[in-house]
């Protein structure tokens, strides 16, 4: 998230702090697939750690932590192995577990010049004594949210191997279909045919099994409250409002709407010293796919209804500038981060998303007529359809 270190993530953080503050151990982890770097801070004599191991065996780690009596607080990497690290620490008692931002914590390891497993479960421990709970720590989804969202992961990978398959089978039609200059069409040997064959039960039981994702998506969406209001913005479908609800969880952890769209990797990146100052392009952090559902979405209003793209930027998005397709990319994801913007109020106000009455403001707005103390909240009423 591109946010500053100094930023507290999300409201969580202070009552973590609170539990870290009458800890008895804080204890860094630099999780690997087999084993673990381990760094144990006595906060009574927090000079130096009093337990240090380069690796111990993952299966010996629950044993480990019981060497150290009293309340715990476990510090690891949003990375690889934290759902199954936290799954098996809820099981113990007085233990807490805190992840950290892996890329501010990338950046204090690099700082040292010195990189190796010993030096990465120290850094978590040290910055976890010295304040940076309520900085790099960052939130803990759901155990349902996050599997439902992987639904979403697994159905977009499902979907990159149906493109490649089709791809393929063009192929194979282009060489051992019609001529384009003669007309002819060529033999097919029996490599050819049994290739052909095989992809296309491949993409049989590809579209199958992403039907079926698709169902089960679908029923769990009608038993879910969010998903109706996240549908009513534009650009927002079905699969964009699944993905959404079930990565962002809570609403309340994030502060504005500038946050959100920060969380999601459209923040602008900013290089800035005395009287200069650049601006480039979005950071790109956070997750990618709901970037490109978001984008996928407002490439759609941009081909189909170019019109809610002029009533979000009047001059910007108007037809002659829009004819140049880096102006119009810049502008497709300046409208992908106002969608952002909506589904907070949306789901903060617990109201669906009105297009006609976002109209009617916006038309207030330019003949200033509207009051200065108007927000994008009181917009929110009846749903409209969405793309």
């Amino acid at each position: 998230m591109a946010t500053s270190i100094f930023h507290h993530n999300f409201p969580e953080t202070a009552e973590l702090q609170k539990k870290a503050d009458a800890a008895d151990f804080i204890i860094g982890l630099d999780l690997h697939k087999k084993t673990t770097a381990i760094c144990v801070i006595d906060l009574k004599k927090s000079d130096k750690p009093c337990f240090q191991r380069k690796r111990v065996a993952n299966i010996q780690l629950l044993e480990t932590l019981s060497l150290f009596p009293g309340k715990k607080i476990v510090v690891a990497e949003a990375s690889y192995g934290w759902g199954v690290l936290k799954s098996a620490l809820d099981a113990v008692e007085h233990v807490t577990l805190v992840l950290f931002d892996t890329r501010k914590t990338a950046a204090w390891v690099k700082s040292s010049g010195i990189k190796n497993d010993t030096v990465d479960a120290q850094v978590l421990a040290y910055a976890a004594l010295h304040g940076g709970i309520p900085r790099l720590s960052v939130y803990q989804p759901d155990p349902e949210h996050r599997c439902h969202f992987k639904l979403s992961q697994l159905r977009e990978t499902l979907v990159r191997q149906r493109s490649r398959v089709k791809n393929q089978l063009k192929a194979i039609d282009r060489e051992y279909g019609p001529n384009p200059y003669t007309g002819e069409i060529p033999v097919r040997s029996d490599a050819a045919k049994g290739m052909h064959d095989l992809l296309l039960d491949q993409l049989g039981e590809l579209n199958t099994h992403i039907k079926g994702i698709e169902k089960r998506m679908q029923d769990i969406a009608e038993n879910d409250s969010i998903i109706p209001l996240l549908r009513s913005i534009p650009c927002v479908g079905p699969l964009t409002a699944f993905a959404l609800r079930f990565k962002i969880g809570n609403i309340d952890r994030f502060k504005s709407p500038q946050h959100i769209s920060s969380y999601f990797g459209f923040a602008v990146r900013q290089w800035q010293s005395g009287d200069g100052e650049t601006r480039g392009k979005i950071t790109k952090h956070g997750d990618s796919l709901i970037r490109k559902l978001l984008i996928q979405g407002t490439q759609i209003l941009r081909n189909s209804f170019p019109h809610i793209l002029e009533l979000y930027f009047p001059h910007l998005a108007n037809p002659h500038e829009m004819k140049f397709s880096k102006h119009a990319n810049k502008v497709v994801v300046a409208a992908a981060r106002k969608h952002l913007t909506f589904v907070y109020h949306a789901w903060k106000k617990q109201q669906p998303f009105d297009i006609k009455k976002y109209a009617e403001q916006r038309l207030c707005t330019s003949n200033n007529i509207l009051a200065p103390s108007s927000s994008p909240s009181s917009l929110l009423s009846s749903p409209s359809n969405s793309c």
